[in-house]
């Protein structure tokens, strides 16, 4: 018994003893809360000034004063800015600060690395923030942002966007691992292009390696052979949420888009897998109709090519903007930094501004994600699927458009007594194949408008049509044959262009055939 009291005790002494300790709290964390505006002053020696001249890029030291806080030494600094936003030292630059470059384990809040943006080409100051916001709710690896005011050997420069940088700190603080490549995509470079290597492990025998694998891989002339790849080379979840998340905020000058504001990070804890990151999100919202199928990246396109992906990247559309894409959210964050910076700033306009434009994009993103369909159509073993969820249209004119029984059938019927062009609409989305789709039509007392292919007929809503009647003895089968080379969304369309009369559209004989 005594023996066994002591066994026990001495094992609870241990588990005491290998008790884990409660994790540091992250300094950063409470500087990007702050409701604070932090007010930083950069003294740069006179020398250092014109090795900044000369290599506007390259780091110098500086000195960083922050009020009523601390001072550090040895700051490393340069110049930052594509050809919209660069501005020379003299003016109103762009800055990184790098506060271990000089100084092994120099910290700020926490932070090695930052960026103060003279955000030139955002008069609110405020898309960085709020799109970095809604890439983190979206679940992504995303650099924080905020506000400061900075002034530059004592000439006040105003207020900046502070951006948190992407380094070592960052991937560990964001990734299972900072020890793999991270890599900037360049300016409007696609992944068939060098990169420079931000962070990796050094010596490495060809630093471009990561790369050219991923691109190999894109380039396998099999769909399904690709995909296989792919998978084991990108986090594919992760890199539709990236895509989708530039489509939702009207990204034109991101990585889909433009080939440019993207960093890429190889993650050893996912099997070095590709996850791509967010960048240069100035210039947001700007377009409301911004669509969100044109895709211009290498990656995208070779991806959406293969078996299952319209799907999975529909997925990622409706998760950003259901999870992440929330006005009622964004424009009380909106708020607040308007509120927090009107001290110093008078952002109201531009807070507006955004608001009223996140609201016009937000009536747009409804209507596509609302339209886009729930699944991939489910063909019987007769290689059909009864087409239903039509959706009323009207192009021009006058029209009534209901369902209603005729003949004993139930229709899609469309009437009108004047020049007019009405629809039933139907997207659906398909993998390659060469498909034909049936319905039986018929048209009463119809008068044809003065154009090719007017009357009672169906289309694709990309331009192809079929045959169109105008005045049917009985009903008549119309029927229209397609290629979908890649994976794709159609909308078929059945449609009366007419100066008036009825069109009927039975709709027990809608139907999708996959002929081969």
């Amino acid at each position: 018994m005594t023996i066994t009291w002591i066994l026990l005790l001495s094992l609870l002494g241990q588990t005491e003893t290998k008790a884990v300790k409660p994790a540091k709290p992250d300094p950063s964390v409470e500087f990007f809360a702050s409701k604070k505006v932090l007010s930083i002053s950069i003294e740069i020696e006179p020398k250092e000034i014109q090795a900044l001249k000369m290599a506007d890029r390259t780091y110098v030291p500086c000195t960083i004063k922050v009020e009523g806080g601390q001072t550090y030494t040895k700051v490393g600094i340069h110049l930052k800015g594509a050809a919209g936003s660069f501005r020379a030292l003299e003016d109103r630059p762009a800055l990184s600060l790098n506060f271990d470059k000089f100084v092994d384990g120099q910290k700020f809040y926490g932070l090695d690395k930052l960026h103060l943006n003279n955000s030139v080409q955002d008069g609110s100051y405020l898309n960085e923030l709020i799109c970095r916001e809604l890439s983190r709710n979206s679940g992504l690896p995303t650099g924080r942002a905020t506000h400061a005011m900075v002034k530059l050997n004592n000439r006040d420069l105003g207020l900046y966007v502070l951006l948190e940088g992407l380094d070592r700190t960052f991937l560990k603080r964001n990734f299972g691992s900072p020890d793999g490549n991270l890599y900037d995509g360049g300016f409007c470079q696609d992944i068939d292009q060098p990169k420079k290597l931000l962070c990796g492990k050094k010596g490495q025998k060809d630093e471009q390696a990561p790369l050219k694998t991923l691109l190999v891989a894109c380039k396998e002339p099999d769909p399904a052979k690709r995909l296989l790849l792919l998978e084991a080379l990108v986090d594919i979840d992760a890199f539709w949420t990236f895509i989708a998340l530039e489509q939702i905020t009207s990204h034109w000058d991101g990585y889909n888009r433009n080939r440019n504001n993207y960093r890429i990070y190889f993650d050893p804890s996912k099997g070095n897998k590709a996850i791509f990151i967010v960048a240069g999100m100035d210039q947001m919202f700007g377009d409301p109709n911004f669509d969100l199928r044109g895709m211009s990246c290498i990656l995208a396109n070779a991806l959406m090519q293969c078996p299952g992906m319209y799907w999975r990247y529909n997925d990622a559309l409706r998760k950003v903007y259901n999870q992440a894409f929330l006005l009622t959210e964004m424009n009380k964050r909106i708020d607040e930094v308007v509120e927090k910076l009107k001290p110093l700033k008078d952002i109201k306009g531009g807070g507006d501004d955004i608001k009223n434009r996140l609201a016009e994009r937000g009536k747009v993103l409804a209507r596509l994600i609302g339209e886009m369909p729930a699944g991939p159509p489910i063909f019987g073993p007769d290689k059909t699927v009864t087409l239903s969820g039509w959706k009323p249209a009207l192009e021009m004119g006058p029209s009534l458009l209901l369902q209603s029984s005729f003949e004993d059938k139930t229709c899609l019927h469309i009437r009108s007594s004047a020049d007019s062009v009405g629809s039933w609409r139907k997207p659906v989305a398909l993998d390659p194949g060469k498909y034909r789709v049936e319905v039986l039509a018929k048209a009463v007392n119809v008068k044809n408008r003065n154009e090719p292919n007017s009357g009672v007929g169906l289309r694709l809503s990309s331009g192809e049509k079929t045959k169109y009647i105008s005045e049917s003895t009985g009903w008549e089968k119309i029927t229209f044959e397609f290629d979908i080379p890649t994976p794709k969304e159609i909308v078929l369309v059945l449609e009366m262009r007419s100066l008036k009369g009825e069109a009927y559209f039975d709709t027990s004989s809608m139907k999708l055939i996959k002929v081969n």
